[in-house]
């Protein structure tokens, strides 16, 4: 089950992908590498529509929540001017391609029955009426109402992955890494939230799990938690990412988000 966001704290944290890219900006002006927090920053020359961010510091835990280190997320964003119309672009998309477009409603001519005329033209004092399935009367059809419509859109495809990459990059600074999820067990509900717990996700929090390589008592132990949104890695949802307060990702998986989504990863192939 997924929780929706309020529009004012989704649109925050897009504005969140801009400053936190600002930076990028004036090194791809200068040519050169900054620090932006714990993240190196370099520029692309003459790449004026994307930038890599570099080394960006993730904090990693065991499964039993103990600190074991950092991982770093490498990933090729757009750059800051673009960064926030390209991931709402990509978020718009996700969202209208959701819509199922199977309202319908009746016209007047659709309703059953309506043939004959009710009452005739004059002498009854009434309005004259043509037919009792006016949308003026209850009973009738509905004026201009919704029929069935293709609601999707479409968007390039390397669009989409520079728009996902900018995306889980900005969110480096609410990820947490574990390091096995091979030890869930049993499928659990009580256990994962306990384990979630133990990583940094604290009560009320929205999470977003990120796994490759997990079991299937993973998908069946959160698949009732009605704030944590779990996924793999093929089935990224930059709507997710966004609307997460914590991102965990399972350590292969973040291996395969580097590979991929990298400067030099198949996404851009």
């Amino acid at each position: 089950a997924r929780t929706p966001r309020r529009a004012t704290e989704v649109r925050g944290s897009m504005a969140s992908i801009t400053s936190s890219l600002s930076l990028s900006a004036k090194a791809a002006v200068a040519g050169r590498k900054v620090t932006l927090g714990n993240k190196r920053v370099a520029a692309v020359p003459g790449r004026s529509a994307c930038v890599q961010a570099l080394a960006a510091d993730v904090a990693k835990v065991s499964f039993d929540g103990a600190a074991s280190g950092t991982a770093v997320l490498d990933l090729k964003t757009a750059s800051p001017d673009v960064a926030k119309g390209l991931v709402h672009k990509y978020v718009v998309m996700v969202r209208q391609n959701a819509r199922r477009g199977t309202a319908s409603t009746l016209t007047k001519s659709e309703v059953r029955g309506g043939g004959r005329k009710p009452f005739k033209q004059k002498g009854t004092g009434n309005a004259r009426a043509g037919s009792s399935r006016t949308p003026l009367k209850p009973g009738g059809g509905v004026i201009f109402g919704p029929k069935p419509k293709d609601w999707s859109i479409k968007m390039n495809k390397k669009e989409r992955r520079l728009a996902m990459a900018t995306a889980i990059q900005s969110a480096s600074g609410a990820m947490i890494v574990v390091d096995d999820l091979a030890k869930v067990a049993t499928p659990k509900t009580k256990a994962m939230g306990e384990a979630l717990k133990a990583w940094g996700v604290a009560e009320g929090e929205k999470a977003y799990l990120i796994t490759k390589d997990a079991s299937a008592n993973v998908t069946l132990a959160t698949r009732n938690m009605a704030r944590v949104v779990q996924t793999d890695i093929t089935h990224l949802n930059v709507y997710d990412v966004l609307n997460a307060d914590k991102v965990v990702v399972e350590e292969s998986a973040l291996q395969y988000i580097n590979d991929f989504y990298g400067a030099e990863g198949g996404a851009w192939a």
